[in-house]
């Protein structure tokens, strides 16, 4: 019997030294594979919540473009005023998205130049602005600038004045391991002009935008004996040719210049430190009077606007035949300053719209309960009609 049986089968099973490596292998294994499940799921849950944070600021902000002042100080919309003064209205109100409630916070600043405070102090409802909403492509010209160009530009004249300094005084044997960015910009002075250029004749109008830059170099210290100074290098040009096309009008009635303002003050320098900036609008059809609005917009680019603004002084001319508007931020002056003519345009603001978890209102909006910013621009109508 036992010969036909062959070997005795082997049920003994795992011992509990063998049950207990196998837990710990288990463990070691299954335990960062959780770990990464539950990041994931942090981090699609902070994914979900910041983009219902961005939804809210961004509904407020589309909102508010279709609202005067008036209609949100006087509540339509569900807005709440909390503070009623015109230098810098504040509103609230509270916004749901997904069944999550948000308080919102919404500051709307009046972007005012200087001539308006001194004639009107500190009522903005005096002061006219152009209303975009009410620019026609057919009689409008309307141009806004790349944020990115004056740094674009910056950087390619350092480059060059890098160059420069190398080829012709050695700049790198006496200063190793320095590059272009690595230069003092207190020596290199750089001025631009902005130029609207409008031409043609009766039948047909054409404007043209062109950025001339030019740069010098200011008694450059290579060495202690080498002090550079070059004022002839080729001046940069962004025109038609390049990057701005000419347009083409049957009535052209308005032109719109929306540009990056060039500072020249410290914290300028790691964007674009422009010394001298001058905005002209030529008007080459005699005969056709030409509305030329100049606006200065924010550029992100640029860290400290506050102190930046403060330092902005540029200069702004138009030749015969054209009416200039010029506005600009508080602190900035312009010479000679045209009235303002229409009765029906708008005031523009800037608009800060800053996101807070529920209960933040009751609370005063404290830092701890913020979120999310959005910050924009916007044309306010004066009335509700």
């Amino acid at each position: 019997m036992k010969k036909k049986c062959g070997k005795k089968m082997n049920n003994e099973g795992f011992s509990l030294v063998e049950v207990l490596v196998a837990v710990i292998i288990l463990a070691l294994v299954a335990g960062p594979v959780l770990m990464a499940f539950v990041m994931s799921a942090r981090f699609n849950a902070r994914a979900r919540e910041s983009q219902r944070e961005s939804v809210v600021a961004e509904s407020v902000m589309e909102e508010f473009k279709g609202l005067s002042i008036k209609q949100a100080r006087n509540g339509v919309a569900g807005y709440s005023l909390r503070s009623d003064n015109p230098a810098a209205y504040e509103f609230a109100k509270t916004v749901s998205v997904d069944d999550v409630n948000y308080d919102v916070k919404i500051t709307a600043t009046p972007l005012r130049d200087k001539a308006a405070a001194d004639r009107h102090g500190a009522d903005t409802l005096l002061d006219k602005i152009v209303n975009t909403e009410a620019m026609n492509p057919y009689y409008d010209y309307v141009f806004t600038q790349n944020m990115y160009q004056d740094k674009t530009v910056y950087d390619l004249i350092l480059n060059n004045v890098f160059t420069y300094l190398d080829e012709h005084h050695n700049f790198t044997a006496d200063n190793p391991g320095k590059s272009a960015s690595d230069l003092n910009k207190d020596f290199i002075s750089v001025d631009r002009e902005v130029k609207i250029e409008i031409y043609g004749d009766v039948d047909a109008q054409h404007v043209k935008i062109s950025y001339t830059y030019t740069y010098a170099i200011n008694n450059y210290p290579v060495t202690v004996h080498t002090i550079v100074s070059k004022n002839d290098f080729a001046p940069i040009v962004i025109d038609e040719t390049n990057e701005i096309p000419i347009k083409d009008y049957k009535d052209l009635r308005r032109a719109y210049l929306f540009y990056s303002p060039g500072y020249k003050g410290e914290a300028a320098k790691k964007v674009c430190q422009i010394k001298h900036d001058t905005v002209s609008v030529v008007n080459n059809i005699g005969g056709r009077n030409i509305e030329a609005y100049v606006v200065k917009q924010t550029n992100p680019l640029y860290e400290n606007l506050t102190t930046l603004n403060n330092e902005y002084f540029p200069t702004v001319t138009a030749s015969a035949d054209v009416t200039l508007h010029k506005y600009v931020s508080i602190g900035d002056t312009f010479d000679g300053f045209a009235s303002y003519t229409s009765a029906d345009e708008s005031l523009m603001y800037a608009l800060k719209v800053e996101v807070f978890d529920d209960g933040a209102d009751a609370l005063g909006f404290p830092a701890e309960r913020f979120l999310y910013v959005l910050d924009g621009t916007i044309n306010s109508k004066e009335s509700d009609d």
